[in-house]
């Protein structure tokens, strides 16, 4: 079964979306649609970790194993990072990381002993595997050293950082967050052309090049050429499944009510 770590070297560049509805029905439609990744969002959404376990699981199984699931923790807390891993997810991006000392907390809290001190008990994690075992051994020997770390960057700091940040080992790629990150920098909205907010994103995208680690970013789909131009090797596309739905029915309404004689 491909993982993101493996579709991340096959494709010049993967398409994903955030799940927020708390119910696996929305990452099942998603998953079945062909976006390569879905981030299941527990950041900006009230999803428990019983919620994005059957997410996880949903995701995987109803796109035959073809779109990966990550989950987005709301923070750097050993038990969201547990929860969140043991799910069986293919990756966790962890939000507002700002320099290496809160990178090598969160490594040391998501990786097995000797490098970390994740505690053992993936129970649901062999669940997220088609055709796998109850085989938590073979999950700890196999499956979690090719789950990713992704840190988010989105403040001026974190670009600061960048560097000390992509080029720590353990940390597999970037997420960079661009609203918060265009706030930080004084600017507003999800995207623009500014001097200042090229640099910051350019500045990351070399140091992912020079470490070889992927770097991702929340974009619109009419801004989808661009971010591959500039080297971005995963994009989420805005709206997720509410503005999804929210788009599609207010098309469908429009011209429901303009072909009424």
């Amino acid at each position: 079964m491909p993982s993101f770590r493996s579709a991340l070297s096959t494709k010049l560049c993967l398409l994903g979306t955030f799940v927020s509805f708390n119910d696996p029905y929305s990452s099942q439609i998603l998953a079945r649609c062909g976006f390569d990744w879905l981030m299941i969002d527990m950041e900006h959404s009230p999803l428990s970790a019983q919620q994005i376990t059957a997410m996880v699981h949903s995701t995987i199984a109803a796109s035959a194993g073809h779109c990966s699931p990550i989950v987005r923790i709301p923070s750097h807390g050993v038990e969201w990072i547990k929860w969140a891993l043991d799910s069986g997810t293919h990756g966790i991006i962890v939000p507002m990381v700002n320099n290496k000392q809160e990178v090598d907390s969160i490594l040391k809290r998501a990786l097995y002993p000797p490098n970390g001190q994740r505690s053992f008990g993936p129970f649901r994690a062999p669940f997220a595997e088609l055709g796998g075992t109850l085989d938590m051994a073979k999950y700890k020997r196999e499956t979690a050293p090719g789950v990713m770390m992704l840190p988010m960057i989105e403040s001026r700091e974190a670009v600061e950082n960048a560097e000390e940040i992509i080029g720590t080992e353990g940390v597999d790629g970037i997420f960079i967050g661009p609203v918060d990150l265009r706030h930080s920098l004084g600017l507003e909205g999800a995207e623009g052309d500014e001097v200042e907010y090229i640099a910051a994103l350019q500045r990351v995208l070399e140091a992912g090049r020079r470490f070889g680690k992927a770097i991702g970013i929340l974009g619109t789909q009419e801004a989808v050429p661009q971010l591959v131009k500039m080297g971005f090797s995963f994009i989420m596309l805005a709206g997720g499944d509410a503005g999804i739905l929210a788009e599609a029915a207010s098309v469908r309404l429009q011209a429901s009510r303009e072909s009424i004689p």
